[in-house]
């Protein structure tokens, strides 16, 4: 269970690296689209949310079913080797609709895990 705590909190601190990126840059999909450096910033920690997720024991996922692993998984692997190809709709789309969601259910796995 160590190494899903610290996998866990490593997907917390890029949620929230990705909700400090909104916050400095805005939440306009427009703003997102055209700065290169925005889109970049959240993609990197997206791909870094994906690569803690396939670290995470079998136990967890299963336990907590309610967040699809498997396409943090494919979303990492997308931005790592989509190079060129990444449709940052889709990136938009889920550092606004997903990662909210994931950092809460990541923090219920947390404090669940210490008691």
């Amino acid at each position: 269970m160590g190494k899903d705590v610290k996998r866990i909190n490593a997907i917390i601190r890029y949620c929230i690296k990705i909700e400090d990126a909104m916050e400095e840059f805005g939440n306009d999909e427009e703003d997102f689209i055209d700065n290169p450096f925005y889109r970049d910033v959240c993609s990197f920690y997206l791909s870094q949310i994906g690569e803690n997720t396939k670290s995470l024991s079998p136990e967890i996922t299963k336990r907590y079913s309610e967040v699809n692993w498997e396409d943090m998984m494919e979303t990492r692997n997308t931005i790592a080797h989509g190079y060129e190809g990444i449709d940052f709709e889709i990136v938009w789309s889920a550092i606004n609709k997903k990662i909210p969601k994931l950092k809460k259910t990541c923090e219920k796995i947390l404090k669940e895990l210490k008691l």
